[in-house]
Order: structure tokens, then sequence, then C-alpha cells
């Protein structure tokens, strides 16, 4: 989420197509609820994620290791496209966690075998 910001804040994230500009923060609410559980805003390379997340690992899994840390397991996590990756999928179903998003075909190490399955409008598919 963009939370819309006038004064001065050095880690500003402007993208002129979005109606609130400059703070880039991630939240992990509720479905339920709308109660935000955990929150991490986004000051660049100085971000401080979870010291239990491997280094090497993509900026979605730092991301949802940060947010997810001390939650438990055995819930279903639900997130857009920007996030989806195989690595993540994979890395959430190691904890017990479950996770839905939509996918994008093009993205690196897509299983080719979905890429060539034709869906009929609303349908979904597993693996």
């Amino acid at each position: 989420m963009i939370i819309g910001f006038k004064g001065r804040w050095s880690y500003k994230q402007f993208n002129s197509s979005k109606p609130k500009k400059y703070i880039k923060s991630f939240g992990l609410v509720d479905s339920t609820t709308g109660y935000v559980l955990n929150l991490l805003t986004y000051y660049g390379s100085d971000t401080s994620y979870n010291p239990d997340c491997d280094p090497d690992s993509g900026i979605a899994i730092k991301i949802f290791d940060t947010l997810l840390n001390g939650l438990g397991t055995g819930h279903h996590i639900f997130a857009d496209r920007w996030y989806t990756t195989r690595a993540l999928a994979d890395h959430l179903v190691a904890k017990n966690i479950y996770y839905t998003g939509t996918v994008q075909t093009n993205r690196k190490n897509f299983p080719p075998e979905l890429k060539t399955q034709r869906l009929a409008h609303m349908a979904s598919t597993y693996q």
C-alpha cells in the first residue's frame, strides 16, 4: 500500500499513476476483521527484514518472512501478482502456510506445462 504524504521523507516511492504517493508499506491484514496484524514500512536498502531470513532470497520472501514472523502455521495467505513467484509458494508451503495468488506466465522458473494449459474463464489450476 502507498500512503499519501506531502512532507519531507527521504525514502519516497513516487508513482504518478497512483492517487496516493510517497510512503510504501506492506501489511498483513486479517480478512475477516480488517485488523492490521503487522506492518513493514519500506526504507529502501535500509529496510530491516527478519534476521532469520536468508539474505540471498527474493524480496517477496523477505517481506513475507518479516510480516509472518511469530504468526504460526496453518494460515492461508492471499496476495496480488507482484508477490507471486514459485519460490515464494514453495517457501510458504515448507512452513505449512498456504498461498493463493495470480501468476504471471512470463516469470522466471514458471512451469512450462502450465504456460500452454488453456483454462476456461474464472477457472484455476494448482501444482
